[in-house]
């Protein structure tokens, strides 16, 4: 049951992730102002692994892990917001996306954090 809401949930997140759009479902205009925000924000820890920017931040009692492409990704500039809920003794991963880069480009990225939340669900 646990695995059919986790491919529910994505399946309806990831088949319209937004494409600089000013009301992103991400909440901010631009991947930039994402960000800059994020890095400025109180509570915030920022890294970076293999070239991507990873910030954590805490929204209500939900771990919110935010994933920014490096430069030289084919997607950039892109965040992937991805926050780990708990509902009824399960837990999934909501995921939503801004990508500023080619449509191509972005559905691909949109799939490959699909498979790595799949992956992830799969040993929890």
């Amino acid at each position: 049951m646990k695995f059919g809401i986790i491919v529910i949930c994505l399946a309806a997140l990831l088949s319209a992730p937004s494409y600089a759009d000013e009301n992103s479902s991400i909440g901010f205009k631009t991947v930039a102002l994402a960000l800059e925000a994020l890095k400025n924000k109180d509570g915030t820890k920022t890294s970076v692994q293999g070239g991507w920017t990873i910030i954590e931040d805490q929204e209500d009692s939900n771990m919110v892990l935010w994933s920014f492409t490096p430069d030289s990704h084919p997607a950039h500039p892109a965040a992937v917001k991805r926050t780990v809920l708990e509902k009824k003794q399960s837990v999934y991963i909501q995921m939503t996306a801004l990508c500023q880069a080619k449509k191509a480009a972005c559905d691909k990225l949109m799939q490959e954090f699909e498979e790595l939340n799949q992956n992830i669900m799969k040993g929890s």
